[in-house]
Order: structure tokens, then C-alpha cells, then sequence
């Protein structure tokens, strides 16, 4: 590493070079701070400069330099002056930012010198290996995350048309028991896989800041209600008994109702986990101290003291509770930390023990003022009825799926595996919904849209352009929206939520 030398005088500069040179230390001379400013972001050792360099402007040109340092940098400085009893306050004063300067007096011995420079490039190399190993993670984490997206794309696929095959099970008058548990196997074990699937995603968008939250004045109620339903074929296979205590008035948080049930749920799915078959689950909403409070509460085998505040850490699991045999990937709980942080609020596990059962506790700042009301959603003329819709998706299994799905619901269902018959089928049937998948043979779905929008014509703008995949980065909805979609849907989508969409 090079080590900068500032000094007006020439002959000063040259001195100290050659001292430092005798020493093995590269070293380069400056007359002013001016033209030191510029290379403070670079892989400079550290700096030695003298007391009659410092005039302004130049000074404030470095302290904005050193304020401008990534976080690992702390750029070592050593002044060199004439030792008076104001050094310190004048350290302090020109260097406020900086915590790594070092006061030299003079008459200044070479040994010091070189013995002062030494201990300053020995801490910078300490910085230059954290700010590799920072940059070693960070191209860690963006492949974990590319690797945890295609994954998610690659389970998702699977997914849809087990989900869509067990929905159109559930429709047949068969009511033989063994048919019956079979399918109710499959449907609890897909949505257990599609949820994990979820969860991996969701930690690795908050890791690095990319959630999103839409907020908006909800009804922490009508929240608790909504998540104990999604949660409901997880806690009916347990036979667990799940009550919910409402408040007796609306609860109103500034909040995004998604990620709001996400948490409550979180924590519902993880009572029903650790709670032995036949136990029971209260979900009480209450209002506190300002705040909206959501317990939820169980008789299952409980948290060692030791656990209470570590429970929330990334993958962690209890080695001598129910988390082994009973699955999961330790990461619902510091999803559903990270998420109530997001909104201000706070989470907190209490337990008296193991065998003692747990109660964890949400808390969120009332709403203070009246927000507008969301018109209820009224049932169009076109709710219900029949529609033509084009599926372009390339995948045999999932294709049949969505059209024996879509059949049932009376739709007419008009097929394409690529992306070139996708526009052709378009052109040519004039569908009101189009679902169409990412990943194409040809050209992917993004172009699809594209070209069904450039059309032009009155039922190109008119389509209802719906994107599903199995890509659930926020960049992926971005994108989507960007090239004409109207909606962005994740695989394997709900059927009965997609019913609905079409039925929009």
C-alpha cells in the first residue's frame, strides 16, 4: 500500500519519502490537501501531512472526502506539529468525522515516523480484508438469491398442477375413504411445501431491503379472522382447537393486510407445529398503551428460557422440542420479526418453560386519523360469466391442469405452447383473459405482452393480460407490469383465488 505524504515544502516531503522508501513503504508527495482529496476513496495505506497544510478551502475538500468513506473505511491520518496543548482541540475540530488521527510531534525522530506509518498501514489492511470479505458476501448473497429464485421457479412449477389436480379431486362425488385421505394428504403436504417455498424468498427480499410494503388503514379483526382461515387446513389436520378473541372494536393500523395475515399466520402455523395433536390455539386481538396488540397463544411443549430471545434468529430451531420431526426450515419467526419491524411495531415470545406452552405478541401503532374507505367490491355484469381464455404455457402438465380447471368453471380454454403461437392464438380467437406463463420456447411472456399491446386494436387493449409464473421477485411484478400485464401471479396459484380472478 502507498503511503501519501502533504507538505507545502518540497524539501520536507522529499525528506520523508526517503525515509519511508529506507523503510520498504512506497510513499508519493503532495504540496496540498487539494490534490490529496480525490484519492482518499482509493486503496491508499494512510496519509502523513503536516499542521501548515491545513488551509481552508482545502480542508473542507478532505473532511467531505473522509465523510464520503464506505462504512469498513476509517482512513489512518498522521499530523505532524509542533505539539502545542491546543493540538486536540484542533483535532478535534478539523477531523470530527475521523477516528483514526494520529498526532506526531515534532522535531519529528525518522524512526517515529516510520514506526507510526507501519502501525497505520497494519490497521488499513485490516480495513481493505474487511471490505473484501464485505464484497465476498454481498456476491454470496446475490448468488444465494439468484440460486433461491430459480429454485422457487423450479418447485413452483411441480406445484401448480398437483395443486390444480387436487382442487378438481375435491370436485368428484367419490366418496371413498381412502380416495379421500389421500387427496387431503396431498392438499395439506403441497401447501406446506408451497409455504416454505415462500418463506425462503420472503427472508431473502428482507435481508436486502427489497420488501415492499402497500400500506393502508386495515382492521387488525378483520386481519386475525382472515389469517386463522388461510390456517385453518393446517390446524383442522391437527385437530387443533383455534378461538379468536376480537376486540369489541374495529382496530384500525396503518398496515399492508398481506403482510399483516403473513405474520399472524406465521405464527399460528407455528403453534399448530409445536403443539401435540388435539391441543389449543387462541388467537385475542386487544387494544393497549396505544397500540394494537395480537396474541396467539398455545398448550404445545413450549420454549426453554434460554430460547426466548434467540427464537427469532435466522434458521434457528429448538434440538429438544418438536421442530425436527415436525418440519420447517426455521425461518417463519424471523420472518414474522422482520415484517412487524417494518411496520413499526414489535414481536415478543413468552414461555414458562417446555411443556408449559407459548404466547407470542404482536404490537402496532394505532392508525391516529380517519382514512378514506375502500368502496366494497361490487359484483359486475361479467362476474360469473362465461369467458374465452388463452393459456400459453409450456409445460404439459400445468397446461392440462389450468384447462381442466377452467373447463369446469364453463370458460372456453384455447391452448399455446410458446411464445410465437401465444401472439398467433391471440390474434386469431380475441380471448378476454390471457394466462400466460414467463419462461417460453421462442420468446417468453414478457414479449408476448408486449406484442399484444402493440397491436393496437380495441381487444388488445382490452385483454386482460395475467402473468403467471413461478418468478416472485419484486423486480419480476416490476417487469411484468412494465411490458402489460395486468396482474402478476405467482404458481402454484389457489384455484379458487384464481376463480375468482377470472370471474373479476
Amino acid at each position: 500500500m502507498k503511503v501519501l505524504v502533504v507538505t507545502p515544502n518540497e524539501a520536507d516531503g522529499a525528506t520523508a519519502r526517503a525515509i519511508l522508501t529506507g523503510s520498504g513503504v512506497e510513499a508519493e508527495c503532495f504540496t496540498s490537501l487539494a490534490q490529496l482529496a480525490p484519492l482518499v476513496a482509493t486503496d491508499i495505506g494512510c496519509v502523513v501531512l503536516v499542521e501548515e497544510a491545513l488551509v481552508e478551502p482545502d480542508v473542507q475538500s478532505l473532511q467531505q472526502s473522509l465523510r464520503s468513506q464506505p462504512p469498513w473505511s476509517d482512513l489512518p491520518l498522521l499530523l505532524v506539529a509542533a505539539g502545542e496543548s491546543s493540538l486536540s482541540a484542533m483535532v478535534e475540530s478539523i477531523f470530527p468525522v475521523s477516528g483514526n488521527v494520529t498526532v506526531l510531534q515534532r522535531p519529528l525522530h525518522p524512526v517515529s515516523l516510520a514506526s507510526a506509518v507501519n502501525v497505520a498501514l497494519r490497521s488499513r489492511a485490516r480495513q481493505l480484508q474487511v471490505r473484501d470479505l464485505l464484497a465476498l458476501r454481498e456476491r454470496d448473497v446475490k448468488q444465494r438469491d439468484e440460486f433461491l429464485a430459480m429454485l422457487a421457479h423450479e418447485l413452483r412449477n411441480p406445484l401448480a398442477p398437483i395443486r390444480n389436480a387436487v382442487y378438481l379431486m375435491g370436485t368428484l362425488q367419490y366418496a371413498d375413504p381412502l380416495f379421500v385421505k389421500c387427496r387431503a394428504m396431498i392438499e395439506k403436504q403441497s401447501r406446506h411445501v408451497t409455504r416454505m417455498v415462500d418463506d425462503l424468498l420472503d427472508v431473502s427480499r428482507l435481508e436486502l431491503g427489497k420488501v415492499e410494503l402497500r400500506l393502508k388503514r386495515v382492521d387488525v379483526n378483520e386481519c386475525a379472522a382472515a389469517a386463522m382461515e388461510a390456517c385453518a387446513p393446517m390446524t383442522h389436520a391437527y385437530r387443533h382447537a383455534v378461538t379468536l378473541r376480537r376486540w369489541h372494536d374495529p382496530l384500525p393500523v396503518c398496515a399492508d393486510p398481506v403482510r399483516l395475515e403473513q405474520v399472524i399466520g406465521n405464527l399460528l402455523v407455528n403453534a399448530a407445529k409445536f403443539t401435540p395433536e388435539g391441543g389449543a390455539i387462541e388467537v385475542a386481538v386487544r387494544a393497549e398503551e396505544g397500540c394494537a396488540v395480537v396474541s396467539v397463544t398455545d398448550n404445545g411443549v413450549g420454549i426453554r428460557a434460554g430460547m426466548l430471545d434467540s427464537i427469532f434468529a435466522l434458521f434457528m430451531q429448538e434440538p429438544v422440542t418438536l421442530a425436527r420431526t415436525q418440519g420447517g426450515l426455521g425461518i417463519g419467526l424471523t420472518l414474522v420479526k422482520r415484517l412487524v419491524e417494518l411496520h413499526g411495531g414489535s414481536v415478543r415470545a413468552h414461555s414458562d418453560g417446555l411443556g408449559c406452552g407459548a404466547r407470542f405478541e404482536v404490537r402496532l401503532p394505532l392508525a391516529e386519523t380517519e382514512g378514506e374507505r375502500e368502496a366494497p367490491p361490487t359484483d359486475g355484469a361479467s362476474r360469473g360469466m362465461s369467458k374465452r381464455v388463452l393459456v400459453v404455457e409450456d409445460g404439459a402438465d400445468t397446461r392440462e391442469s389450468l384447462g381442466l380447471l377452467m373447463t369446469a368453471w364453463n370458460h372456453e380454454v384455447v391452448f399455446a405452447v410458446d411464445g410465437p403461437e401465444g401472439v398467433d392464438r391471440a390474434c386469431a380467437v380475441h380471448p378476454d383473459i390471457a394466462l400466460i406463463d414467463i419462461g417460453l420456447p421462442g420468446f417468453d411472456g414478457y414479449e408476448i405482452a408486449r406484442r399484444i399491446r402493440g397491436e393496437g386494436s380495441d381487444w388488445a387493449r382490452g385483454v386482460r393480460l395475467i402473468a403467471l409464473t413461478g418468478y416472485g421477485q419484486a423486480a419480476d411484478r416490476v417487469r411484468a407490469m412494465e411490458a402489460g400485464f395486468d396482474m402478476h401471479l405467482l404458481k402454484p396459484v389457489d384455484p379458487e383465488k384464481l376463480q375468482q380472478v377470472l370471474a373479476g
